[in-house]
């Protein structure tokens, strides 16, 4: 066989390889897609499902600007997902201005997120770990921490830090355990989330 049809043929079998498009994430908030949630050397992202009329939400905003400031420089990256499909780019900017104006935001109007993390609520944290070809696993999703112990009642101050305990665990190469307790906040308002999740 001659070698360029052997080339030929190389190249067409690479062909949807080459083809084959990135998934989409999410839009920020000047309308940008967002196809990858970490770049190289990321050891894991963090993702903050959040809204901005969820007073609850709101109260642990807080938590969650600290634990981006703490682990960002140790190769976590951390996106604050708004999932419900009535938050708008110019609302969540000012929404973020407000709370962690050095946050990133993303708006997952798809719900993709949400069914690959399995959360349920917002204020919720999920935290994924590399899974190969560009792909990311949730190890962690669940409670920020325990402030919240139901609707309508809140500790002063947390007695556990779930999420923090959850990156510590993962840096560390151990096993990253699951929070104890239902997450508690506004239930997210997405027609592709499954109702009774």
């Amino acid at each position: 066989m001659p070698r360029w049809i052997l080339l030929f043929a190389v190249m067409l079998a690479a062909l949807p390889c080459l083809t084959e498009e990135r998934p989409e994430y999410g839009v920020r908030t000047d309308g940008q897609r967002v196809t990858s949630l970490g770049g190289p050397g990321t050891k894991a992202i963090a993702l903050f499902f959040v809204a901005s009329d969820c007073p609850i939400s709101n109260r642990s905003f807080p938590e969650m600007k600290r634990l981006r400031e703490e682990f960002s420089s140790r190769g976590v990256r951390f996106w604050f997902v708004y999932p419900n499909v009535g938050e708008r780019p110019e609302q969540v900017r000012a929404h973020q201005s407000a709370y962690d104006a050095g946050g990133e935001a993303l708006l997952e109007a798809t719900a993709a997120l949400v069914r690959m993390a399995g959360a349920r609520v917002t204020p919720e944290v999920s935290v994924l770990v590399p899974d190969g070809d560009s792909r990311w696993r949730p190890v962690y999703t669940g409670r920020i921490d325990d402030r919240f112990v139901h609707i309508g009642q809140e500790r002063p101050q947390p007695t556990e830090h779930f999420a923090e305990r959850a990156l510590a665990s993962m840096l560390q190469g151990r096993r990253v355990k699951a929070a104890t307790g239902v997450p508690v906040g506004c239930g997210i308002i997405n027609p592709g989330v499954s109702p009774g999740r």
